[in-house]
């Protein structure tokens, strides 16, 4: 399924986060899985490559003022990210702050532009700014997780994620993504509950299936059956299939040092 180059799109659509694969970015830690303390967390390489911005509405709490020229330099900003010209969407949405410092959705947009380039810094700093002017706005913490996420730096991702939760409840991608921070940090049963609220709001979720499998090898006597179950259905909504689970559910996990994670995969 083709990448979206197209994230943010000024729809107004509100808090609404799409995953659309199954890629994972992964980070070894050491080299050869040994059980299930090598078994990695996902999180999909597209999660932060779809996030949608918040209506003017929630932003401002009323209709911004419009400015045309504005509108058509976000235009032109969004075609070029529509085609992956990064550069030029960088320059359009650059332009559109020179004249309204505040724009959410320029803000919110260079910010993702820094992400994919990796340049962290850059990414926190627009997505801050973007939060100061809408410190209660859950795409905006969501974003920042996810910079932090990428830094490996849990601390400030979980802190993020925990806000998404408790600003929009009823957002699966935060749950799911405040479970993932979790379970890096090695707090399971927070990072178990955090799943299963995701899978209660997103049934199909390929990812808090994957991962809540990698939950229940963690526990102690491992939880085999369950992990079969959501690992199972993972690979039946797209996620790939992993060698080192295979291994584990087909074979019996022998010793509490089998259930001890010291990797994960983002």
């Amino acid at each position: 399924m083709a990448l979206s180059m197209n994230p943010l799109a000024p729809n107004g659509s509100g808090r609404r986060f799409t995953m659309l694969g199954g890629i994972a970015l992964v980070l070894f830690i050491s080299s050869l899985p040994q059980g299930a303390e090598w078994i990695p967390f996902r999180v999909s390489e597209t999660e932060s490559l779809n996030l949608v911005p918040p209506s003017a509405q929630s932003v401002y709490g009323e209709a911004p003022v419009v400015d045309p020229e504005v509108e058509l330099m976000v235009k032109d900003g969004m075609g070029a990210m529509g085609i992956g010209d990064l550069p030029e969407a960088r320059r359009a949405f650059v332009s559109v702050l020179q004249r309204q410092p505040e724009h959410m959705i320029a803000l919110v947009n260079l910010g993702w532009i820094a992400q994919r380039e990796k340049a962290w810094p850059e990414a926190e700093a627009y997505l801050k700014r973007a939060q100061r002017h809408s410190l209660d706005n859950a795409s905006v913490w969501l974003a920042l997780g996810l910079v932090y996420l990428e830094q490996s730096r849990i601390d400030r991702a979980v802190a993020a994620f925990a806000q998404v939760a408790a600003l929009d409840p009823d957002n699966a991608r935060g749950h799911r993504m405040f479970g993932l921070a979790l379970g890096r940090k090695g707090w399971y049963l927070g990072a178990e509950a955090e799943l299963r609220r995701s899978l209660e709001l997103e049934p199909n979720d390929p990812g808090a299936h994957f991962n809540l499998a990698v939950i229940y090898l963690q526990r102690q006597p491992v939880a085999l059956e369950l992990a079969r179950r959501h690992y199972h259905r993972a690979v039946d909504l797209g996620s790939a299939p992993d060698s080192a689970i295979e291994s584990l559910l087909t074979s019996p996990v022998e010793g509490a040092d089998a259930v001890k994670t010291s990797a994960v995969r983002r």
